[in-house]
């Protein structure tokens, strides 16, 4: 069973769909869910042996994160959170977007999903964040030592003002 956190367009929620059987998206975004919904509900796979997404058991929750689940409950969790730092106008005014920003150093809403998840996520299961470093991540490296999980990085993408990383975190 796999878990995206912060499905929004359910770009992720979708890939999930061809390897597990049982897939729950969940966004703070009632109207993401639904725009999720419609998509993937009219989305089939082009490879005609897959089932597609509509008969596979699909499932969007309004939740904060993974805090609506049960414990030992995913054996894999994904997130794309917001991970950059808060943005300021010229007037000195916060820039407020859910989508993008991810708090004050950036790593806020990743650190509160991992926390999150950590009790949803089977022993033996892994999640997968996307982090930039722009953010400030020296605050997940405290959170793994705290919790004492092993943290690694799975792949990077450098782009012209960032470079991206795909981290899973594991107990």
């Amino acid at each position: 069973m796999a878990l995206d956190i912060g499905a929004g367009s359910g770009i992720i929620t979708h890939a999930l769909c061809e390897n597990f059987e049982y897939v729950i998206g969940t966004d703070l975004v009632f109207e993401m869910l639904r725009n999720c919904k419609k998509d993937a509900v009219s989305h089939t796979s082009e490879d005609s042996e897959k089932m597609s997404k509509k008969d596979k058991r699909f499932e969007l929750v309004c939740a904060d994160a993974a805090s609506a689940f049960r414990s030992n409950t995913f054996d894999l969790i994904v997130s794309n959170p917001p991970y950059l730092p808060d943005d300021y106008n010229n007037e000195g005014r916060r820039v407020y977007d859910r989508a993008i920003y991810g708090g004050e150093s950036g790593i806020e809403v990743t650190i509160n999903i991992i926390r999150s998840s950590l009790m949803a996520l089977k022993r033996e299961g892994s999640l997968l964040i996307i982090v930039s470093n722009l953010s400030d991540t020296s605050q997940l490296h405290a959170l793994s030592h705290l919790f004492n999980l092993s943290m690694k990085k799975v792949v990077e993408k450098s782009l012209f003002f960032e470079t991206l990383s795909v981290v899973e975190i594991r107990f």
